[in-house]
């Protein structure tokens, strides 16, 4: 198998920190804005989520600073491609949860991690189906927590 160029580790790690510092920020904002209408506990909702976005950023920003010299090696093609696709495949289930509903987004999502990890079709499918009808009766029915119904 044929593998990408090495990559210096300063170029790679540090971008991935830039962007876990922007997201850091980002959800330091979100959290900032958040109002809720009722009376909470003594630190109320955005004490969490707050020392969780200013850790991300500390830990970004001593990445972004850190003397790093070793090289990485990038994974073979056809890995890089399976890592872009399983990515992808996560980003989508979270948009469409909210148009599908929560069994048929987690029915396909499972179906296409399946078929990313050279499943058959059949077991794929079977595997979509079982996980998004167990997982809808574990969540929605037993701990009734309150699950996405398709918008139509």
């Amino acid at each position: 198998m044929s593998e990408l160029p090495k990559a210096k580790a300063v170029n790679s790690s540090r971008i991935f920190a830039g962007l876990m510092l922007a997201f850091a920020l980002f959800y330091a904002l979100e959290v900032i804005g958040l109002k809720v209408p009722f009376a909470y506990d003594p630190l109320g909702p955005k004490a969490f989520p707050l020392l969780l976005a200013i850790l991300l950023a500390i830990f970004s920003l001593l990445v972004v600073f850190s003397p790093q010299e070793q090289e990485i090696r990038w994974p073979a093609n056809r890995l890089l491609l399976k890592s872009v696709l399983l990515a992808m495949t996560l980003v989508g289930y979270c948009i469409c949860l909210f148009w599908f509903g929560f069994i048929l987004a987690t029915i396909v999502a499972v179906t296409l991690l399946a078929l990313l990890f050279e499943a058959r079709w059949v077991h794929s499918l079977s595997a979509g189906i079982l996980s998004g009808l167990i997982f809808y009766g574990l969540f929605g029915w037993l701990l009734q927590i309150p699950l996405p119904k398709p918008l139509w």
